[in-house]
């Protein structure tokens, strides 16, 4: 049916993905698989060319009987099953961690910005507030995706995350991050600070009960930073890994004294061989890349993607935190609340008057009437000529990403 159509549809379109074909092909772990059963499937042909064509019949004397074989090759896939159903669960693990890692630390951020609303401190001393914390957020959420990378020294092996305004900290506390010996935990403790030091002031004027929803954050992402490291730093255990590395060797070597005896030709007896040592090993190598997702070896996430929409996301809180608060339109209410003036509205006078239309049709209008404003309000001039069309590149494009005060806030002042 359709569905069906349309499922072949997105598989096709997610194994023709140039750039994560090229990267599976390049990888050594598909090399190493490949290699390894070219030689398999080699051998196989030559036993079968000596045993079959040259008459020499010597594989039967050698090998077990088809029922062995059999048992053999079950283990093996029982062992490689095993192995694999513990590398997706690694996988879908740290997708989890990856995205509950930025939730707590934007849902922090917009708790902490909306008790700024209520501030009677200056003006001056929120903008700074808001602007340090939105600057630490980013920082640590990068620190902690760096550290979920492993311990490798190299910097060519690793993602590169973009931060907001790091050098727009002061000197003393940048010197601090750089010579910590545990960063995250580091700047987790300045973002505490930051806070309580938001509520002696006056900036943070909420009462304590509601402000500690905020710390319940902090202290979420903290720990599920934690419960994520355990993918980078336990690995499978090592008596397990040689038993399995041994059964896929016995298996290359193995199989093409099988094959030989049981395929009717060299070619099939090398096809055949080949392919199956191939999936063995190659299902194991793709096991052991996901030992540690986050690397940039397994590409099988893209923590900078991620790290990209939490910095959009804190820039829409410091551009969204003079909005007024979002209210109905007094002219499409008909029916009060109890106490007013007007008639105290019922269920059915809700379902008779509340007007319903879909978030596609509703987006759809929103922006045709903005358009429609703007081009009220600026009328095109035939005279004017079109402003020149700048190309950035990719470094420029990061520095527009990452404005240091954001993307419609002053810059914070500096100590």
């Amino acid at each position: 049916g359709t569905s069906d159509a349309a499922a072949m549809t997105s598989m096709v379109r997610l194994v023709v993905d140039g750039d994560k074909f090229c990267h599976m092909v390049k990888s050594r772990g598909f090399i190493l698989s490949l290699i390894v059963a070219l030689l398999s499937g080699g051998f196989s042909g030559m036993l079968y060319y000596y045993d079959s064509v040259l008459e020499t019949k010597f594989i039967r004397k050698l090998v077990p009987t088809e029922v062995v074989f059999n048992v053999f090759i079950t283990f093996v896939a029982l062992v490689l099953g095993f192995r694999t159903a513990h590398a997706l669960t690694r996988y879908t693990d740290a997708a989890m961690y990856l995205h509950k890692l930025s939730a707590c630390w934007f849902d922090t951020a917009s708790t902490l910005f909306s008790f700024c609303r209520p501030s009677k401190a200056d003006n001056e001393a929120v903008d700074q507030f808001q602007q340090t914390l939105i600057r630490l957020i980013s920082v640590v959420n990068a620190l902690s995706l760096e550290a979920l990378q492993g311990t490798s020294k190299s910097a060519h092996g690793k993602f590169r995350f973009e931060v907001l305004g790091l050098e727009d900290l002061d000197a003393a506390t940048q010197g601090d991050i750089v010579q910590s010996e545990h960063r995250v935990e580091f700047v987790f403790q300045l973002v505490q600070q930051l806070c309580i030091d938001g509520m002696d002031s006056g900036v943070l004027n909420v009462p304590a009960p509601i402000l500690t929803r905020s710390f319940q954050e902090m202290s979420g992402a903290l720990l599920t930073f934690h419960e994520a490291k355990k993918l980078a730093a336990v690995q499978m255990p090592y008596t397990y890994i040689v038993i399995t590395a041994t059964l896929l060797v016995s298996a290359a070597v193995c199989m093409p004294f099988m094959m030989a005896l049981y395929t009717q030709g060299w070619w099939s007896s090398f096809f055949f061989t080949m392919s199956g040592t191939f999936l063995l090993w190659s299902t194991n190598c793709m096991n052991e890349s996901l030992d540690n997702p986050f690397t940039i070896e397994s590409k099988a996430l893209n923590p900078c993607d991620t790290q990209h929409d939490l910095n959009s996301q804190l820039l829409q809180l410091l551009a969204q935190r003079s909005s007024p608060s979002a209210r109905t339109d007094p002219g499409d209410t008909t029916h009060g609340s109890p106490g007013s003036n007007k008639p105290e509205c019922t269920y059915p006078d809700l379902l008779a008057h509340t007007r319903r239309l879909s978030l596609n049709t509703w987006d759809r209008r929103t922006r045709r009437s903005i358009e429609h404003c703007v081009e009220e309000a600026h009328p095109p001039d035939d005279t004017e000529l079109a402003p020149p069309v700048r190309m950035c590149s990719n470094e420029d494009a990061n520095h527009a990403r990452a404005p240091p005060g954001g993307a419609a806030a002053a810059p914070a002042p500096r100590h």
